[in-house]
């Protein structure tokens, strides 16, 4: 087709999009739908300028997950969340709400009041030994409390259950002190048995607990995981308050990792599954709220557990963590209150809420990129050219431009920008189709020839349009883009067993502990379902795991950075938009980019008189 005649159709196609009134996204979509080439659609879009981009089609968006991505190793594929990273389990009183995200009130806080929260997303479990998504981590952490929390803003680790630790030099012992007189919802005490049960239950010889990695750095774990030992020798109990736990080889990541120790009472569960004991139906926990009931699909509802060891805390008789599975009728139960707050409102759909004055509307900062992750037992994936290619091929200025509402931005590797490792020389991959099919000839796939199913989780508009985006994209490398939008759970399932070709999200970075990389690309880690392997990135991230010190790690980590973003196994390609939605009704929030979102600290959240 000569120039002419192609800018006779382009003209043809802008007038049609102005005639039927399409919004960007509609166009996009059905321009992929009737076969158009990635270059048309870019030059109609460009035609038709931005003056549409936040239109009524945008309105009935879904802003994010439905429910959370799996964080951790065999079972996972880590979200942070997400890979999912640390909460901060609210021990700081909040303040006055400031531009910042704070929720405050005048007065002091007072007991009362039910909160109910809106989710995209079912938990699959409450089983602090399985739970592997941000979900069911969340409501294990409302129902267990952690051993340690990580402070929302500083990623700093903060006491919790353990009110106290010392540290070797070497840093590879750690002695622990907890919290005076903390009792299970039940009344009976909690004692350090019951942190030492907690680890020999995620340890224990063929355990399927998503733990295992984050824990095997303890002495004598190792053993105890593959039956030679009969104990873990690592762990030693000096009295009901104070545990020592004792590490092969130095661990920088091992206090982060304490944060998913949610203790459960061992004499209640000696002996029993920790998989499957009914016990789990209905359980007992020392956290803020102690379980009610749960409708799978529907209310899972917990209420104030009165033996909690914060005094005066949680001030909340109960909380409803409701699953709207919808993402038009979770932001219309928002409008209309049937909600009070959730993580996951359509950012799409940001100044309509803003315009209720009852409700708060929070940006929280970037987590680590959205993109494609890639199955490199795919043979033309296993290709690093081909993976180059592909991204050079999705022009992410545009799809920021045009899909991320002022919120978003272009993605650059896989470490949150606000992390203490994030590489800030790194660029992002460019857009450029010449580069992407030179690269595809050279890897001798000139012409293209062979299909990519590419998986993510139906009713997230976000990832939906980045599905549709990279499949224009690829038609100009003649790549067959075939779509494959599932249920959250079988995207969580493919995320963990490996079953995908490609898969947004990618669950393969950090936000709070850059050893989270470690957990999903080294080539020998059992949550390494991209079968990448490298064997200057292993060696870079032994040695970062083995280091105390912050700046030598951070050294190590930028050169990891650098090989990722040049070998792609994972295409980090965009940082997503979330809002966070409160009614401000309710005070002694702070909000946060890490699993939980807003709802950390639930225990600090009161009613406003």
């Amino acid at each position: 087709m000569d120039q002419s005649a192609h800018q006779a159709r382009i003209d043809r196609l802008v007038e049609w999009v102005q005639q039927n009134q399409l919004s960007r996204r509609a166009f996009v979509r059905q321009a992929v739908a009737l076969g158009l080439s990635g270059s048309v659609i870019a030059s109609v879009l460009a035609a038709c300028g931005d003056d549409d981009d936040d239109d009524d089609d945008d309105d009935s968006g879904d802003s994010g997950d439905t429910g959370g991505a799996p964080t951790e190793a065999e079972d996972s594929g880590d979200g942070g969340d997400e890979p999912t990273e640390a909460e901060d389990g609210g021990d700081e009183e909040p303040t006055e709400a400031e531009d910042s995200g704070d929720g405050g009130a005048a007065g002091e806080p007072q007991q009362g009041g039910e909160i109910i929260i809106g989710t995209l997303g079912e938990a699959q479990s409450i089983n602090p030994f399985l739970t592997n998504e941000s979900e069911g981590q969340w409501r294990s952490n409302m129902l267990y409390d952690q051993f340690i929390i990580i402070d929302s803003e500083t990623y700093e680790v903060r006491p919790k259950l353990a009110k106290e630790w010392d540290a070797s030099d070497d840093a590879t012992e750690f002695t622990f002190t907890l919290q005076d007189e903390i009792l299970f919802s039940d009344g009976t005490p909690l004692t350090t048995e019951d942190i030492s049960f907690f680890f020999h239950g995620v340890l224990q010889p063929d355990s399927t607990s998503p733990l295992v990695a984050r824990f095997i750095a303890i002495a004598g774990a190792q053993e105890y995981n593959d039956g030679s030992a009969d104990t873990i020798s690592g762990i030693e109990v000096i009295d009901e308050q104070q545990i020592k736990l004792t590490l092969a080889e130095p661990n920088a990541a091992f206090l982060v990792n304490l944060e998913h120790v949610r203790p459960v009472p061992a004499a209640q569960l000696e002996g029993k599954s920790l998989t499957d004991d009914p016990w789990f139906q209905e359980p007992i926990g020392a956290g803020p709220f102690k379980f009610v009931s749960w409708q799978t699909g529907g209310d899972f509802v917990a209420e104030r557990n009165e033996n909690y060891w914060q005094p005066g805390k949680p001030y909340l008789d109960r909380f409803v963590h409701r699953t709207i599975a919808d993402s038009q009728t979770l932001v219309l139960a928002l409008e209309t209150g049937e909600i009070d707050a959730s993580n996951y409102p359509a950012p799409t759909v940001a100044e309509n809420l803003q315009s209720i004055d009852t409700l708060d509307v929070i940006v929280p900062p970037f987590t680590q990129p959205d993109g494609w992750a890639f199955n490199l037992e795919h043979e033309a994936l296993s290709n690093m050219q081909v993976r180059q290619a592909i991204a050079h091929a999705i022009n992410m200025e545009q799809y920021a431009s045009d899909f991320l509402l002022g919120l978003g931005e272009v993605g650059i590797g896989p470490i949150a920008p606000g992390n203490w490792a994030f590489n800030e020389n790194l660029e992002a991959i460019p857009y450029d189709v010449d580069r992407a099919k030179e690269l595809m000839a050279e890897a001798g796939y000139e012409d293209g020839g062979f299909s990519i199913a590419f998986t993510t989780n139906q009713g997230n508009i976000l990832r939906e349009d980045f599905l549709t985006f990279t499949q224009a994209a690829l038609t100009e490398l003649g790549i067959d883009a075939v779509s494959n939008l599932s249920e959250w759970t079988q995207v969580v399932d493919a995320a963990s067993t490996g079953n995908f070709e490609a898969l947004c999200p990618t669950w393969s970075g950090a936000i709070v502990e850059p050893d989270e990389l470690y957990l999903t690309l080294h080539s020998e880690s059992a949550r390494n379902v991209y079968h990448y392997s490298n064997a200057e990135v292993d060696e870079l991230l032994e040695n970062a795991r083995a280091e105390v010190d912050q700046e030598a790690r951070k050294e190590m980590y930028g050169r990891v950075q650098e090989i990722l973003m040049e070998e792609v196994p994972i295409f980090w390609a965009w940082y997503r938009p979330f809002i966070h939605v409160t009614n401000n009704r309710f005070g002694g929030y702070i909000d946060s980019n890490l699993t939980g979102g807003l709802f950390v600290g639930l225990e600090n959240w009161y009613v406003n008189e």
